[in-house]
């Protein structure tokens, strides 16, 4: 397995000849939702597109091949916090189906705390709600913002704000674990000023056209509205300026943190919790495919003294993310965690094996994914597998279930023998939401279409 990592250790403090770390440096986890692997400059994008990001992974680790486990948001991010697969953690659901976090779930905040941290969420969308979901349960403070429709979000700059604030005014201090969700890029595309004008397309720079709406996406889901090549290239563009701005605004918090904390007393991690579609597969938007364009996503550790900077190529997986986190601070993993952290990685060790699960479908019947060995399979119920080899066809354009049986019969074998082994299957209870709740949901995309509504899977 080729993996390019430019050192080859982990540097603790006796070991340094600078500065000394601090013993417990603060934790910053920054989640964009609805960012690809590649709407990254430094990862095959448009030039220009994501300065800080890109300043981030050179002074960092950047891992190429980290994968999620769902294709939205609510169970995506509580794996995220859990590391355990959605199936048992509980979150998840479909449209007007949706289910909270199994009680007893430990979280990421949970461990924080225990081992003497300040925890704080800052956080955009109902499904991150404590209350509601449970997603962010053990955090001892949460900013959630909810709104109304998908165009009056809490915007990036405001959830800048937001974090300083509470980093500046409330985390005194002691060490702190925060979570800040970016809700940019999420529909509806609609950069702000100068994001607009350097990243629409030509006919749409000086125009207030956006698109994403959730009236639109309702009708794309209903099959009322089939958006065509060039509506979906220039809602690419809108995208990439929503990318842009958020990139902005990511690097003012870093910037901030330097200066008011020092670089070598905050580790920051960045990933995204799910990608977006743009006619890959004769789709758009997001919830309804585990193809790569979802499920591939960015990830970066910053660790200075902690971490050497470099590049990993060898498999990761969300569920890896907090017990990475909470080795770099030297505190003990929960035992209900099933992800391993990723340090190992970072110092060229093999290891066991690291196969991803992804399963879900917000839309219609449920989807699950195998990765494995550089192997994708794709499951549906009543449907024909899907199988690709990712190192010849990373673009998941050529099918070999019906050749590669061999392959075929070992990564459905591999995938049964996980399914069984996984003690929590088929946790969480139904989510209680009250109408308001429901109505800013449905208002953000995410209800009025149910999979007996919906037009038949363009796949």
């Amino acid at each position: 397995m080729k993996r390019l990592i430019s050192l080859f250790s982990l540097l603790l403090a006796a070991g340094c000849s600078g500065d000394a770390q601090p013993d417990r440096p603060s934790v910053v986890l920054v989640i964009c939702d609805t960012w690809r692997s590649d709407a990254v400059s430094s990862a095959g994008g448009a030039e220009g597109l994501t300065p800080y990001v890109d300043r981030l992974s050179a002074e960092g680790v950047r891992f190429t091949e980290l994968r999620g486990h769902a294709p939205w948001t609510l169970p995506s991010i509580a794996s995220i916090l859990t590391s355990l697969h959605p199936i048992e953690h509980g979150a998840g659901g479909q449209v007007g189906k949706f289910r909270r976090m199994a009680d007893g779930v430990t979280t990421l905040a949970h461990a924080f705390a225990d081992g003497g941290y300040r925890t704080h969420a800052v956080v955009n969308v109902d499904f991150l709600d404590p209350a509601k979901f449970g997603v962010t349960r053990g955090f001892e403070t949460v900013d959630v913002q909810s709104y109304d429709n998908n165009r009056e979000v809490r915007a990036a700059r405001a959830t800048t704000e937001a974090a300083l604030r509470w980093i500046e005014e409330e985390a005194g201090d002691e060490p702190f674990f925060l979570l800040v969700h970016y809700f940019d890029p999420h529909c509806v595309y609609a950069p702000p000023g100068a994001f607009r004008e350097r990243w629409a397309a030509p006919e749409d720079r000086e125009s207030d056209w956006t698109f994403g709406t959730r009236e639109q996406m309702i009708a794309i889901r209903t099959g009322r509205l089939t958006p065509g090549a060039d509506t979906i290239r220039r809602a690419k563009h809108l995208y990439d300026g929503e990318v842009a701005y958020f990139d902005a605004e990511f690097g003012r918090l870093t910037d901030r943190l330097r200066a008011s904390r020092g670089s070598s007393e905050t580790v920051i991690a960045l990933t995204a919790d799910h990608g977006e579609e743009f006619l890959e597969h004769g789709g758009f938007e997001h919830g309804h495919t585990l193809f790569e364009e979802l499920v591939h996503l960015p990830l970066v550790i910053h660790a200075p003294g902690r971490l050497v900077p470099g590049v990993v190529e060898a498999p990761a997986r969300h569920i890896d993310l907090a017990p990475t986190l909470l080795e770099l601070c030297d505190l003990p993993a929960p035992g209900q965690f099933v992800g391993r952290s990723l340090l190992p990685l970072t110092r060229g060790e093999g290891g066991p094996p690291r196969g991803t699960l992804a399963h879900g479908n917000f839309w219609r019947s449920p989807l699950t994914s195998w990765v494995s060995d550089g192997w994708k399979l794709i499951e549906q119920d009543g449907a024909p597998p899907l199988l690709f080899d990712l190192r010849r066809d990373p673009g998941e354009q050529r099918n070999l279930a019906g050749e590669a049986v061999e392959q075929l019969a070992r990564l459905r074998g591999e995938l049964r023998a996980v399914e069984a082994g996984m003690a929590a299957l088929g946790s969480g209870s139904a989510a209680s939401l009250d109408e308001a709740t429901r109505r800013r949901l449905e208002a953000l995309g995410y209800g009025g279409a149910t999979e007996q509504d919906a037009a038949p899977d363009s796949r």
